[in-house]
Protein backbone atom coordinates (compact mmCIF):
# COMPACT_ATOMS: atom_id res chain seq x y z
CA UNK A 1 0.00 0.00 0.00
CA UNK A 2 1.19 3.47 -0.61
CA UNK A 3 2.04 5.30 2.78
CA UNK A 4 2.96 9.13 3.79
CA UNK A 5 6.71 8.40 3.04
CA UNK A 6 5.44 7.15 -0.25
CA UNK A 7 4.00 10.26 -1.46
CA UNK A 8 6.45 12.34 0.01
CA UNK A 9 8.92 10.88 -2.52
CA UNK A 10 6.72 11.14 -5.26
CA UNK A 11 6.39 14.79 -4.28
CA UNK A 12 9.99 15.09 -3.94
CA UNK A 13 10.71 13.40 -7.76
CA UNK A 14 7.88 15.85 -9.07
CA UNK A 15 8.88 19.52 -6.84
CA UNK A 16 12.89 18.15 -8.44
CA UNK A 17 11.84 17.73 -12.18
CA UNK A 18 9.71 21.40 -11.87
CA UNK A 19 12.76 22.73 -10.23
CA UNK A 20 14.85 21.32 -12.75
CA UNK A 21 12.37 22.40 -15.79
CA UNK A 22 12.65 25.85 -13.87
CA UNK A 23 16.48 25.90 -14.71
CA UNK A 24 16.31 24.91 -18.21
CA UNK A 25 13.32 27.39 -19.12
CA UNK A 26 15.66 30.26 -17.58
CA UNK A 27 18.06 29.22 -20.01
CA UNK A 28 15.87 29.09 -22.87
CA UNK A 29 14.86 32.37 -21.87
CA UNK A 30 18.48 33.46 -22.08
CA UNK A 31 18.28 31.59 -25.82
CA UNK A 32 15.55 34.36 -26.68
CA UNK A 33 17.43 37.14 -25.54
CA UNK A 34 20.97 35.90 -27.31
CA UNK A 35 18.72 35.49 -30.71
CA UNK A 36 17.12 38.89 -30.52
CA UNK A 37 20.64 40.64 -29.91
CA UNK A 38 22.73 38.95 -32.44
CA UNK A 39 22.86 40.04 -36.27
CA UNK A 40 20.96 38.67 -38.54
CA UNK A 41 22.18 36.80 -41.37
CA UNK A 42 19.48 36.86 -43.49
CA UNK A 43 19.47 40.49 -43.85
CA UNK A 44 20.55 43.27 -46.77
CA UNK A 45 21.42 46.00 -43.82
CA UNK A 46 24.88 45.83 -42.45
CA UNK A 47 24.58 45.17 -38.75
CA UNK A 48 25.99 47.50 -35.95
CA UNK A 49 27.50 44.53 -34.52
CA UNK A 50 28.91 46.45 -31.35
CA UNK A 51 25.73 48.21 -30.54
CA UNK A 52 23.82 44.84 -30.72
CA UNK A 53 26.52 43.07 -27.97
CA UNK A 54 26.47 46.14 -25.99
CA UNK A 55 22.21 45.37 -25.92
CA UNK A 56 22.46 41.63 -25.64
CA UNK A 57 24.69 42.40 -22.53
CA UNK A 58 22.43 44.90 -21.22
CA UNK A 59 19.81 42.28 -21.27
CA UNK A 60 21.37 39.47 -19.72
CA UNK A 61 22.18 41.16 -17.16
CA UNK A 62 19.02 42.94 -16.70
CA UNK A 63 16.54 39.69 -16.64
CA UNK A 64 18.69 38.56 -13.40
CA UNK A 65 18.13 41.98 -11.94
CA UNK A 66 14.32 41.97 -12.82
CA UNK A 67 13.74 38.40 -11.70
CA UNK A 68 15.04 39.71 -8.62
CA UNK A 69 12.85 43.03 -8.33
CA UNK A 70 15.67 44.79 -8.91
CA UNK A 71 15.48 48.61 -10.82
CA UNK A 72 18.11 48.84 -13.92
CA UNK A 73 18.26 51.36 -16.53
CA UNK A 74 18.54 49.49 -19.81
CA UNK A 75 16.34 51.74 -22.52
CA UNK A 76 13.05 50.70 -23.76
CA UNK A 77 14.03 48.28 -26.39
CA UNK A 78 15.95 46.34 -24.21
CA UNK A 79 13.40 46.62 -21.47
CA UNK A 80 10.75 45.55 -24.17
CA UNK A 81 12.44 42.26 -25.16
CA UNK A 82 13.66 41.13 -21.41
CA UNK A 83 10.00 41.60 -20.21
CA UNK A 84 8.86 39.32 -23.05
CA UNK A 85 11.69 36.75 -22.23
CA UNK A 86 10.48 36.55 -18.32
CA UNK A 87 7.02 36.65 -19.97
CA UNK A 88 8.12 33.19 -21.98
CA UNK A 89 9.82 31.83 -18.88
CA UNK A 90 7.02 32.21 -16.78
CA UNK A 91 4.97 30.76 -19.01
CA UNK A 92 6.51 27.68 -19.76
CA UNK A 93 6.88 27.19 -15.84
CA UNK A 94 3.20 27.65 -15.53
CA UNK A 95 2.37 24.70 -17.67
CA UNK A 96 5.46 22.84 -16.54
CA UNK A 97 3.46 23.24 -13.09
CA UNK A 98 0.71 21.92 -14.57
CA UNK A 99 1.78 18.70 -16.19
CA UNK A 100 3.54 18.02 -13.10
CA UNK A 101 1.03 18.67 -10.80
CA UNK A 102 -1.18 16.78 -12.87
CA UNK A 103 1.09 13.54 -13.06
CA UNK A 104 1.38 13.42 -9.73
CA UNK A 105 -2.57 13.06 -9.08
CA UNK A 106 -2.12 10.22 -12.10
CA UNK A 107 0.77 8.38 -10.62
CA UNK A 108 -2.04 6.50 -8.18
CA UNK A 109 -3.95 5.50 -10.55
CA UNK A 110 -0.78 4.22 -12.47
CA UNK A 111 -0.23 1.71 -9.04
CA UNK A 112 -4.09 0.66 -9.33
CA UNK A 113 -3.83 0.10 -12.85
CA UNK A 114 -0.74 -1.82 -12.54
CA UNK A 115 -2.24 -3.78 -9.74
CA UNK A 116 -5.23 -4.90 -12.10
CA UNK A 117 -2.51 -5.61 -14.86
CA UNK A 118 -0.93 -8.09 -12.75
CA UNK A 119 -3.85 -9.81 -11.77
CA UNK A 120 -5.29 -10.26 -15.00
CA UNK A 121 -2.24 -11.72 -15.87
CA UNK A 122 -3.37 -14.92 -14.09
CA UNK A 123 -6.45 -14.90 -16.30
CA UNK A 124 -4.86 -14.45 -19.63
CA UNK A 125 -2.23 -17.39 -18.54
CA UNK A 126 -5.20 -19.74 -17.92
CA UNK A 127 -6.80 -18.99 -20.89
CA UNK A 128 -3.42 -19.84 -22.95
CA UNK A 129 -3.69 -23.04 -20.91
CA UNK A 130 -7.05 -23.97 -21.96
CA UNK A 131 -5.71 -22.74 -25.66
CA UNK A 132 -2.60 -25.15 -26.22
CA UNK A 133 -5.19 -27.97 -24.31
CA UNK A 134 -7.67 -27.47 -27.28
CA UNK A 135 -4.96 -27.18 -29.73
CA UNK A 136 -3.15 -30.68 -29.07
CA UNK A 137 -6.54 -32.30 -28.77
CA UNK A 138 -7.70 -31.09 -31.92
CA UNK A 139 -4.12 -32.73 -33.27
CA UNK A 140 -4.47 -35.95 -31.08
CA UNK A 141 -8.28 -36.59 -32.99
CA UNK A 142 -6.50 -35.96 -36.41
CA UNK A 143 -3.98 -38.48 -35.69
CA UNK A 144 -6.49 -41.01 -34.30
CA UNK A 145 -4.01 -41.06 -30.94
CA UNK A 146 -5.21 -40.53 -26.89
CA UNK A 147 -3.90 -37.36 -24.69
CA UNK A 148 -3.98 -37.21 -21.37
CA UNK A 149 -4.99 -33.31 -21.19
CA UNK A 150 -5.16 -31.10 -18.25
CA UNK A 151 -6.63 -27.36 -17.68
CA UNK A 152 -5.57 -27.30 -14.26
CA UNK A 153 -4.93 -23.70 -14.64
CA UNK A 154 -7.60 -22.15 -16.76
CA UNK A 155 -9.97 -24.39 -14.30
CA UNK A 156 -8.26 -22.43 -11.20
CA UNK A 157 -11.10 -21.84 -8.80
CA UNK A 158 -9.05 -18.53 -7.43
CA UNK A 159 -8.86 -17.74 -11.06
CA UNK A 160 -12.63 -18.32 -11.39
CA UNK A 161 -13.29 -16.09 -8.77
CA UNK A 162 -11.25 -12.85 -10.72
CA UNK A 163 -13.38 -13.89 -13.87
CA UNK A 164 -16.62 -13.53 -12.20
CA UNK A 165 -16.23 -10.82 -9.66
CA UNK A 166 -18.02 -7.55 -11.27
CA UNK A 167 -15.88 -5.07 -9.10
CA UNK A 168 -12.32 -6.46 -10.69
CA UNK A 169 -13.80 -6.45 -14.16
CA UNK A 170 -14.78 -3.69 -14.38
CA UNK A 171 -11.70 -2.10 -13.05
CA UNK A 172 -10.06 -3.58 -16.34
CA UNK A 173 -12.76 -1.79 -18.11
CA UNK A 174 -11.90 1.43 -16.66
CA UNK A 175 -8.26 1.24 -16.88
CA UNK A 176 -8.77 0.01 -20.74
CA UNK A 177 -6.57 -3.28 -19.90
CA UNK A 178 -6.77 -5.88 -22.61
CA UNK A 179 -4.11 -8.13 -24.26
CA UNK A 180 -5.23 -8.36 -27.74
CA UNK A 181 -2.27 -7.07 -28.78
CA UNK A 182 -0.25 -9.16 -26.64
CA UNK A 183 -1.53 -12.84 -26.95
CA UNK A 184 1.61 -13.65 -28.57
CA UNK A 185 3.86 -12.23 -25.41
CA UNK A 186 1.53 -14.40 -22.91
CA UNK A 187 2.05 -17.44 -24.58
CA UNK A 188 5.36 -17.12 -25.08
CA UNK A 189 5.01 -15.82 -20.99
CA UNK A 190 3.18 -19.09 -20.60
CA UNK A 191 5.12 -22.04 -23.20
CA UNK A 192 8.41 -20.29 -21.97
CA UNK A 193 8.46 -19.67 -18.01
CA UNK A 194 5.43 -20.69 -16.28
CA UNK A 195 5.17 -24.28 -17.90
CA UNK A 196 9.10 -24.72 -17.48
CA UNK A 197 8.48 -23.85 -13.64
CA UNK A 198 8.70 -27.33 -11.53
CA UNK A 199 6.67 -25.86 -8.80
CA UNK A 200 3.77 -25.32 -11.55
CA UNK A 201 4.51 -28.60 -13.43
CA UNK A 202 3.87 -30.60 -10.22
CA UNK A 203 0.89 -28.43 -10.34
CA UNK A 204 0.13 -29.14 -14.12
CA UNK A 205 -0.11 -32.99 -13.13
CA UNK A 206 -2.63 -33.05 -10.48
CA UNK A 207 -5.76 -35.07 -11.96
CA UNK A 208 -8.14 -33.11 -9.28
CA UNK A 209 -6.13 -30.35 -6.81
CA UNK A 210 -8.17 -28.80 -4.12
CA UNK A 211 -8.93 -25.41 -3.53
CA UNK A 212 -5.96 -25.12 -1.38
CA UNK A 213 -3.40 -26.14 -4.50
CA UNK A 214 -5.47 -23.71 -6.53
CA UNK A 215 -4.80 -20.46 -4.10
CA UNK A 216 -1.04 -22.13 -3.84
CA UNK A 217 -0.37 -21.89 -7.37
CA UNK A 218 -2.21 -18.73 -7.86
CA UNK A 219 0.20 -17.39 -5.02
CA UNK A 220 3.20 -19.02 -6.08
CA UNK A 221 3.08 -17.22 -9.63
CA UNK A 222 2.43 -13.77 -8.35
CA UNK A 223 5.16 -14.07 -5.89
CA UNK A 224 8.02 -15.93 -7.46
CA UNK A 225 7.40 -15.28 -11.46
CA UNK A 226 5.13 -12.54 -12.51
CA UNK A 227 6.46 -10.31 -9.83
CA UNK A 228 10.28 -11.42 -9.64
CA UNK A 229 10.88 -12.72 -13.11
CA UNK A 230 12.79 -10.49 -15.32
CA UNK A 231 11.26 -11.14 -18.45
CA UNK A 232 8.24 -9.96 -16.79
CA UNK A 233 9.49 -7.02 -15.38
CA UNK A 234 11.03 -5.92 -18.70
CA UNK A 235 7.66 -5.54 -19.76
CA UNK A 236 6.09 -3.21 -17.17
CA UNK A 237 8.86 -0.99 -17.46
CA UNK A 238 8.41 -0.51 -20.73
CA UNK A 239 4.42 0.16 -20.31
CA UNK A 240 4.92 2.53 -17.49
CA UNK A 241 8.17 4.57 -16.74
CA UNK A 242 7.24 4.50 -13.22
CA UNK A 243 7.32 0.53 -12.73
CA UNK A 244 10.66 0.25 -10.73
CA UNK A 245 9.18 3.38 -8.31
CA UNK A 246 5.49 1.54 -7.96
CA UNK A 247 6.91 -2.37 -8.05
CA UNK A 248 7.30 -2.85 -4.28
CA UNK A 249 3.76 -0.76 -3.37
CA UNK A 250 2.26 -3.18 -6.90
CA UNK A 251 3.24 -6.19 -4.99
CA UNK A 252 1.89 -5.70 -1.48
CA UNK A 253 -1.30 -4.73 -3.34
CA UNK A 254 -1.74 -7.94 -5.59
CA UNK A 255 -0.57 -10.21 -2.54
CA UNK A 256 -3.28 -8.26 -0.30
CA UNK A 257 -5.79 -8.63 -3.13
CA UNK A 258 -4.51 -12.76 -3.44
CA UNK A 259 -4.75 -12.95 -0.01
CA UNK A 260 -8.31 -11.87 0.51
CA UNK A 261 -9.62 -15.17 -1.68
CA UNK A 262 -7.21 -17.69 0.34
CA UNK A 263 -10.86 -19.59 2.29
CA UNK A 264 -12.81 -20.85 -0.29
CA UNK A 265 -15.85 -19.31 0.64
CA UNK A 266 -13.85 -15.95 0.54
CA UNK A 267 -14.66 -13.09 -2.11
CA UNK A 268 -12.43 -10.87 -3.67
CA UNK A 269 -11.33 -8.05 -2.32
CA UNK A 270 -9.27 -5.90 -4.24
CA UNK A 271 -6.80 -3.98 -2.26
CA UNK A 272 -6.80 -0.17 -1.69
CA UNK A 273 -4.38 1.81 -2.36
CA UNK A 274 -4.11 3.35 1.21
CA UNK A 275 -6.34 2.96 4.03
CA UNK A 276 -7.88 6.78 3.42
CA UNK A 277 -6.95 7.62 0.25
CA UNK A 278 -9.43 10.44 -0.46
CA UNK A 279 -7.36 12.03 2.28
CA UNK A 280 -3.79 10.88 1.29
CA UNK A 281 -4.01 12.38 -2.50
CA UNK A 282 -5.19 15.94 -1.19
CA UNK A 283 -2.28 15.63 1.38
CA UNK A 284 0.26 14.81 -1.80
CA UNK A 285 -1.24 17.54 -4.29
CA UNK A 286 -1.38 20.40 -1.54
CA UNK A 287 2.57 19.50 -0.34
CA UNK A 288 3.57 19.91 -3.99
CA UNK A 289 1.06 22.93 -4.72
CA UNK A 290 2.24 24.71 -1.40
CA UNK A 291 5.89 24.03 -1.74
CA UNK A 292 5.84 25.43 -5.18
CA UNK A 293 3.31 28.86 -4.56
CA UNK A 294 5.00 29.67 -1.29
CA UNK A 295 8.66 29.51 -2.84
CA UNK A 296 9.67 33.02 -2.11
CA UNK A 297 8.20 32.65 1.28
CA UNK A 298 9.92 29.08 2.37
CA UNK A 299 13.31 30.25 0.59
CA UNK A 300 13.25 33.55 2.74
CA UNK A 301 13.93 31.05 6.15
CA UNK A 302 16.10 29.12 4.27
CA UNK A 303 17.93 32.24 3.89
CA UNK A 304 18.14 32.93 7.10
CA UNK A 305 19.85 30.01 8.53
CA UNK A 306 22.26 29.77 5.48
CA UNK A 307 23.81 33.59 5.96
CA UNK A 308 27.49 32.16 5.44
CA UNK A 309 26.31 29.79 2.66
CA UNK A 310 24.59 30.86 -0.69
CA UNK A 311 21.63 29.11 -1.04
CA UNK A 312 22.54 28.60 -4.96
CA UNK A 313 25.18 26.27 -3.87
CA UNK A 314 23.46 24.21 -2.21
CA UNK A 315 22.66 20.37 -3.81
CA UNK A 316 19.22 20.74 -5.90
CA UNK A 317 18.10 17.54 -3.52
CA UNK A 318 18.73 18.91 -0.85
CA UNK A 319 17.19 21.70 -1.35
CA UNK A 320 13.80 20.14 -2.80
CA UNK A 321 13.45 18.19 0.25
CA UNK A 322 14.40 21.22 2.77
CA UNK A 323 11.78 23.00 0.72
CA UNK A 324 9.53 20.16 0.93
CA UNK A 325 9.74 19.74 4.74
CA UNK A 326 9.34 23.55 5.59
CA UNK A 327 5.71 23.42 3.64
CA UNK A 328 5.20 20.38 5.73
CA UNK A 329 5.63 22.23 8.81
CA UNK A 330 3.61 25.15 7.81
CA UNK A 331 1.02 23.88 6.46
CA UNK A 332 -0.13 21.12 7.41
CA UNK A 333 -0.79 21.25 11.18
CA UNK A 334 -1.86 17.97 12.14
CA UNK A 335 1.54 16.60 11.52
CA UNK A 336 4.17 16.64 13.85
CA UNK A 337 7.66 18.54 13.16
CA UNK A 338 9.74 15.66 14.44
CA UNK A 339 7.82 13.35 11.94
CA UNK A 340 8.30 15.76 9.45
CA UNK A 341 11.89 15.86 9.88
CA UNK A 342 12.75 12.38 10.34
CA UNK A 343 11.00 11.11 7.43
CA UNK A 344 12.43 14.04 5.17
CA UNK A 345 15.84 12.86 6.40
CA UNK A 346 15.22 9.22 5.83
CA UNK A 347 13.94 10.09 2.37
CA UNK A 348 17.72 12.28 2.08
CA UNK A 349 19.13 8.90 2.88
CA UNK A 350 18.30 7.31 -0.24
CA UNK A 351 18.39 10.24 -2.88
CA UNK A 352 21.17 12.72 -1.76
CA UNK A 353 24.70 12.60 -0.48
CA UNK A 354 25.85 11.03 2.79
CA UNK A 355 26.21 14.38 4.47
CA UNK A 356 23.03 15.46 3.37
CA UNK A 357 21.44 13.76 6.84
CA UNK A 358 23.34 16.06 9.20
CA UNK A 359 22.92 18.58 6.73
CA UNK A 360 19.19 18.74 6.68
CA UNK A 361 18.87 17.40 10.14
CA UNK A 362 20.69 20.66 11.50
CA UNK A 363 18.78 23.12 8.97
CA UNK A 364 15.39 21.85 10.06
CA UNK A 365 15.76 21.60 13.98
CA UNK A 366 17.15 24.54 14.67
CA UNK A 367 14.66 26.14 12.08
CA UNK A 368 11.74 24.17 13.27
CA UNK A 369 12.28 25.91 16.89
CA UNK A 370 12.89 29.18 15.54
CA UNK A 371 9.80 29.05 13.74
CA UNK A 372 7.53 27.77 16.65
CA UNK A 373 9.06 30.56 19.14
CA UNK A 374 7.86 33.06 16.20
CA UNK A 375 4.54 31.22 15.92
CA UNK A 376 4.91 30.87 12.22
CA UNK A 377 4.46 27.43 13.18
CA UNK A 378 1.70 26.01 15.05
CA UNK A 379 0.33 22.39 15.57
CA UNK A 380 -2.52 21.25 16.38
CA UNK A 381 -3.55 17.94 17.96
CA UNK A 382 -1.30 15.80 18.07
CA UNK A 383 0.81 17.62 15.82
Amino acid sequence: MINRRSLRVKAFKNLYAYESRKSANYHLALDQLNEKFSPDLNSMEVADKDELRRKKDLALKAIDQKLHNAGMEIGEEVQSEVLHAIDFMHDLNRKDFKGLNKNLSDEADRVSEDHIMILSVLEELAFVNKKLSDEKKSLANVLGEKAILRTNLFDNRVVDKLRKDEAFQKLKIKYKIHWDNHADTIRDWYKGILKKDESYKEYDKKEKPDYADDWNILDYICRAIVLKNDVFSSFFEDIDLDWLDNKLIVKSLVQKTIKSMKEENSEVQIADISYNWEDDSVYVQELFEKTVEQNDYIESFLKEKLQNWDIERVALTDKVLLKLAIAEMLYFPSIPTKVTINEFIEISKVFSTPKSKSFLNGILDTLSIDLKERGIIRKSGRG
